[in-house]
């Protein structure tokens, strides 16, 4: 037998305890007149909800028991039964109020009904319990170096490192080997060396080891050419006897090698004066004249407006296609922001859209297309999209992944992306905080920092915390871009003027991540409105600063006089945007603010466009680097190619674009160049010309390809994704 005393302050499961009532009260220790002290008992509330749990998870509830009278009395309890327990329990209830306290802990599925009560001088007191249980959600598998399991007392899943040693899956096939250290999955590089020192040897996540041509070997700018052997690497050669070798090139008097030396000649007939370009033939010599035939007009071979596309009815609808990507091949693929599903390969027979909706921010990664807030334009999703049949190969939803962003926000999207490797994707996602009122307030954000692996797999996660991301004036990434061994780098600024397409302010904070997302630095700048990042042989150069910032520092390196633009970075060069009306173009010795040319344009001719790109163009003897532009006189419009390394013309075409603006955005690809023109909102917010329906061109450009250089140009080059290229050169033979 249970005592009294032993059953105070424990917990309770009254399962058999007798239905009974009994008041002690001794009558030789009763004074007269006190039995109406004892009163009336009332247990309170009558009704008690433990709301919907999950299996396992334990709540508990407060009752109380109230005495009316003078004196304590006894109380006996009736059954009650699981999943219910009480923890508190009163056997004597004083004078006053007596607390209860009952725990439910479903352990099944199910709805749950109990009765907590007892019989005190001929009336019943209860209380009525109810509770509802479901399954406790899965986890999810955020990495394989992190297990989490769901803890039914918090009602959260729970995060917890594995141990040291144990095996993991990078999800990419260049790393075997993997086990978790600290937290994150490291391995073993595979070596893809095939022993050709001719050509260079990568490794893509998803497609192993590729085996690609080699740069050409450089010369030594006058008669000796760059040769390739597959065992020794790179060599010299002399150059074909008649090769033009300097500045000189007229048909009376040319610079040309013999034997390997440069020397003055008056050039035979036939002789080479001027290389093909797109638009033109070769120039040879015929007696003094340099004869070739004159340029034919660049025109487009494929034309797709989206104010005005003809429907498969034969009338025309409206679509808002404002931004496009160009795979290697030169097939285009088209994206807007929300309103239309991405178009695949729109310029070729094999077009398709994308099959589960609408999207925004779309990059070309790895062969794919990866959108963010898609399928069906759903927030905090990014997915990769097969382009030839429009069907989504993998999705990262960061609400499942981190469920923890979600409690902290009201809504959570995407803000920008950037390639960091074949086998890095940074992702950072904004959000109204839980706190705020968006219609209200609307300015204060949270963002999020996530690090995905090639199979769309969370590496990394966490909150981005700073003093300018806490002041309410809609502050938001307005640079995002990653360097060749994944550093990421993300410009904040504070937004000027409501709603989007969101205009960039001042003051300006610049951090860096490093490739698995741990921080490394940040900068400051009260005066610098935030825009675009570059960023190439180790310097950051924000769209509208002159300052040029060191990568691995985050100190200033050096100041222009004016801002960079939307500049291109060779080996060699900088060279700053084209200010559109401007008739000069200047380069700069790569890393320092030491001009090296000026290009004037011909008298009544100006920049058309602020669009600058660099491009291979092929010539006899090997190719050179130039930075394509569009320039305009009257109503004639032309595409032009300047020298990067000497600021020379290297060609000029007439362009015949028919369109409704100046080119807004250029791709250049493999014997073709891709542009669109005719977006009316502004190509400078974020997001860039959102919400217009804008005009997209293909034209060929014989001699051209994408150049093998640092920074091809802030959407520039095959990939539109942000990341300063790897460039690789041919091994030197050895001993020089």
């Amino acid at each position: 037998m249970v005592t009294l005393s032993s059953w105070e302050g424990r917990v309770v499961s009254i399962g058999k305890l007798t239905v009974a009532l009994v008041l002690v009260l001794a009558a030789s220790c009763r004074e007269p007149g006190l039995q109406s002290s004892m009163g009336q008992l009332h247990l309170e509330p009558e009704r008690v909800s433990f709301g919907t749990l999950y299996v396992g998870q334990t709540v508990e509830a407060h009752l109380s028991v109230r005495n009316d009278g003078r004196s304590r009395a006894t109380i006996e309890w009736k059954e009650l039964d699981a999943p219910f327990q009480v923890v508190l329990l009163p056997f004597e209830a004083e004078p006053g109020m007596n607390d209860v306290v009952v725990r439910v802990t479903p352990l099944t599925e199910g709805s749950f009904h109990g009765t907590l009560g007892f019989d005190f001088d001929g009336k019943h007191q209860e209380a009525d319990l109810f509770a509802a249980a479901s399954t406790s959600p899965q986890c999810p598998v955020t990495d394989s170096c992190r297990q989490s399991t769901f803890n039914p007392a918090t009602g959260k899943c729970e995060e917890r490192e594995r141990q040291d040693g144990s095996a993991c899956d990078m999800n990419s096939v260049c790393i075997s080997g993997g086990t978790c250290q600290s937290g994150r999955c490291v391995g073993t590089p595979i070596s893809c060396d095939d022993g050709n020192a001719c050509t260079v040897d990568v490794c893509n996540a998803t497609n192993g080891c590729e085996h690609l041509p080699a740069p050409p070997c450089p010369g030594d700018g006058a008669c000796l050419k760059g040769v390739c052997d597959p065992l020794s690497g790179c060599g010299l050669a002399p150059m074909d006897d008649g090769s033009a070798c300097g500045p000189v090139q007229t048909c009376e008097q040319a610079q040309v090698c013999i034997a390997g030396a440069c020397v003055m000649r008056d050039p035979p007939d036939g002789y080479l004066c001027a290389q093909a370009s797109p638009c033109q033939g070769e120039g040879h010599c015929a007696g003094s004249a340099c004869v070739r035939a004159p340029a034919s007009e660049l025109k487009a071979t494929w034309n797709y407006d989206s104010f005005a596309n003809e429907d498969a009815d034969g009338g025309f609808t409206t679509e808002q296609y404002h931004d496009m990507v160009v795979e290697p091949s030169g097939a285009v693929s088209l994206s807007g922001f929300f309103y239309s599903a991405p178009r695949l390969r729109a310029n070729t027979t094999e077009s398709v859209e994308a099959v589960e909706g609408q999207a925004r921010r779309c990059i070309l990664w790895n062969n794919r297309l990866v959108c963010a807030d898609y399928p069906a334009a759903v927030n905090g999703k990014i997915s990769a999209i097969n382009l030839g049949t429009g069907a989504t190969v993998w999705t990262f939803d960061v609400r499942v992944a981190r469920p923890d962003f979600v409690d902290l926000t009201q809504t959570l999207f995407m803000a920008r992306m950037a390639v960091q490797g074949s086998d890095r994707l940074a992702a950072l996602f904004e959000a109204y905080p839980k706190s705020i009122n968006p219609q209200a307030t609307g300015n204060c954000r949270n963002y999020f920092l996530v690090v995905l692996d090639a199979t769309g797999k969370l590496v990394s996660a966490q909150q981005v915390f700073d003093p300018v991301l806490e002041v309410c004036n809609h502050p938001h990434p307005y640079g995002f871009a990653a360097d060749s061994v994944g550093n990421l780098f993300i410009s904040f600024s504070q937004t000027v003027g409501q709603p989007a397409p969101l205009v960039p302010g001042n003051t300006t904070t610049v951090m860096s991540y490093t490739r698995d997302g741990v921080f490394r630095w940040k900068f400051t700048d009260t005066n610098l409105v935030g825009g675009e990042l570059a960023v190439a042989t180790g310097l950051l150069y924000p769209e509208n600063s002159p300052i040029a910032i060191m990568a691995s520092t985050g100190q200033p390196a050096y100041t222009l006089a004016a801002p960079f633009g939307r500049l291109v970075v060779t080996a060699e060069r900088s060279v700053p945007a084209p200010t559109v009306g401007a008739t000069t173009l200047r380069g700069y010795e790569a890393g320092t603010p030491t001009q090296r040319w000026v290009h004037t344009l011909p008298a009544g001719e100006s920049f058309w466009s602020d669009q600058i790109r660099l491009a291979q163009w092929s010539v006899r003897g090997g190719q050179r680097t130039v930075a394509l532009t569009f320039t305009k006189a009257g109503a004639s419009t032309w595409l032009k190619a300047i020298d990067t390394r000497d600021g020379s013309q290297a060609f000029s075409c007439p362009l015949r674009l028919e369109g409704r603006s100046a080119p807004q955005l250029v791709e250049v690809s493999e014997g073709s160049m891709s542009l669109m023109e005719g977006s009316d909102t502004c190509g400078k917010c974020d997001p860039p010309f959102a919400s217009s329906s804008a005009a997209f061109h293909t034209f060929p450009l014989p001699l051209i390809s994408p150049a093998n250089e640092p920074w091809l140009g802030t959407f520039g080059g095959p990939t539109h994704d942000h990341r300063e290229e790897v460039v690789v050169t041919p091994v030197p033979p050895s001993g020089g």
